[in-house]
């Protein structure tokens, strides 16, 4: 199944340099669904959930709630990151004549 495909389905689109990677984990009958990055040579995982089709009406409805799954924890690491460094700016002791010492 293409990424077109798999984002037809309803799959979460993905910025570029992104993709879905989808193989199977274990004789359980799961499922991993990895969001990875591309890089020059090789890819990188960055977000990753299980999924057990069985529990699915159909494989591709599994897969695809897996997708967005791991696109909804992605964007809340992200909105985690973003906000550990805004909190930078406060890190310190701060003065009470008005100065901030870090």
């Amino acid at each position: 199944m293409s990424m077109r495909e798999l984002v037809a389905a309803g799959a979460p689109e993905l910025p570029p340099g992104y993709f879905y990677r989808v193989r199977s984990e274990s004789s359980f009958g799961l499922l991993k669904v990895e969001l990875r990055r591309q890089g020059r040579w090789f890819s990188t995982a960055v977000e990753n959930t299980y999924v057990r089709p069985a529990d699915y009406a159909t494989v591709e409805r599994a897969v695809v709630d897996a997708c967005s799954r791991v696109v909804e924890w992605w964007g809340g690491r992200q909105a985690d990151a973003r906000a550990m460094e805004e909190s930078q700016k406060f890190i310190g002791d701060h003065d009470p004549r008005g100065g901030r010492h870090g």
